[in-house]
């Protein structure tokens, strides 16, 4: 019953725009089991993506999180969850949670059929299904005249055939925050993770059934359905060669073959993590690391200094085509990433910092990007750092 009310929390309106509350609510019902793992430090670790050395008395992310969290569960329980037969809270001054049956005098019946968790699936999938169908709609000659010459635009020029555009697995990046295991693409291929995971949480039921269930589901991020949404919306003379997959059903040998747009960082698409290597701006955790800076750059890009996000084009692992990568440290990040991919003078300002003709292809790059925000809606991204390879 714990976990079904659980499951019931994440999927409520309340925090459907709050993912590092989710985070949090996950990481501290799972290891309900384990007090130890409990603490300000460990949390600060392992859900918000602070060093090993950081020091809480220095910085109360957590501490906040937690008062934001203990708001949102009162409204959930005073408004979508009032006829839950059980309320979670968790107590000041620790962060185990608490769960309490609700007095009789106010708990009607539950519903013989309780909400289906994890309700944004159903809402990327239809945005996704929505866009599509504008997108394949023959009947809008206006609009395909009406293309914009953006990096997009140039990417699939010079891309022919068809693309695969390989969505996050959101899950994962979840998951990877409350347990220790961080999937290779050997293992996230297959069960070995998923089972590796669940014994970490032997003798916690809720934890290891949350765990098992998170890693059959293919839930993506909405910024990255945004991104592939407009990208078909705005070109819609590609739209048929844009074939659409969860990082879940892929496989190393698409990646040999082919072209393809493979969205987020490794710890929420392994087989991005596999281009990494040859890149000088990478992900580590809530930061982008400049493996080499000039004298003009930054050492690091992170959360708590702005919205984030790289985009690199490389060639795929058989260099018979080419990758575009794109990913941000935040929601923000990647949809700003993707304003400026679809953004006409972005390409402009490509060729510009790459010091390219417009007769040219684009060859091999990566970009830092910086991103405004307001109210978590993205806007005016520009290039920051750049290598051309």
């Amino acid at each position: 019953m714990r976990q079904a009310v659980v499951e019931r929390i994440l999927a409520s309106r309340a925090f459907q725009r709050a993912a590092r509350l989710r985070e949090l609510l996950l990481y501290i019902t799972s290891h309900a089991a384990h007090p130890e793992a409990l603490g300000e430090q460990q949390i600060g670790v392992h859900v918000f993506g602070r060093p090993e050395t950081y020091n809480p008395a220095d910085d109360n992310i957590v501490r906040a999180s937690a008062r934001q969290l203990r708001t949102k569960l009162k409204e959930y329980f005073d408004t979508e969850g009032a006829h839950e037969p059980l309320i979670l809270d968790i107590p000041k001054g620790a962060y185990v949670p608490a769960f309490a049956e609700r007095p009789l005098a106010a708990a009607p019946p539950a519903p013989t059929v309780p909400p289906k968790p994890y309700l944004w699936i159903a809402l990327t999938a239809a945005l996704a299904l929505v866009a599509l169908w504008l997108a394949l709609d023959r009947n809008r000659p206006a609009e395909w005249a009406a293309e914009s010459d953006s990096v997009f635009a140039q990417y699939l020029r010079q891309s022919p055939g068809p693309i695969r555009f390989v969505l996050t697995d959101s899950a994962l990046a979840s998951m990877n925050r409350w347990s220790s295991q961080q999937p290779d693409v050997d293992k996230y291929g297959s069960r070995e993770f998923v089972e590796e995971g669940a014994r970490e949480f032997t003798g916690n039921e809720v934890a290891s059934h949350i765990w098992r269930d998170m890693s059959l589901r293919q839930i993506t991020s909405l910024a990255d359905v945004g991104v592939l949404a407009k990208l078909l919306q705005g070109y819609p003379s590609s739209a048929r060669r844009i074939e659409i997959r969860h990082a879940k059903h892929v496989s190393a040998r698409d990646l040999k073959s082919g072209n393809l747009i493979v969205t987020g960082s490794q710890a929420s698409n392994p087989w991005a993590g596999l281009f990494d290597a040859g890149l000088n701006f990478q992900f580590d955790k809530a930061k982008i690391i400049n493996r080499q800076p000039s004298p003009a750059e930054s050492t690091t890009y992170e959360l708590e200094t702005g919205h984030w996000s790289r985009i690199a084009l490389v060639n795929n692992l058989s260099g018979s085509g080419a990758v575009l990568l794109i990913a941000g440290i935040s929601f923000e990040g990647t949809e700003g990433a993707g304003e400026f991919l679809l953004r006409p003078e972005s390409l402009a300002e490509v060729r510009r910092v790459l010091a390219i003709s417009p007769a040219d292809p684009l060859p091999p790059f990566e970009l830092v990007l910086s991103s405004q925000a307001t109210e978590g809606t993205a806007y005016s991204s520009k290039i920051v750092a750049w290598r051309r390879h």
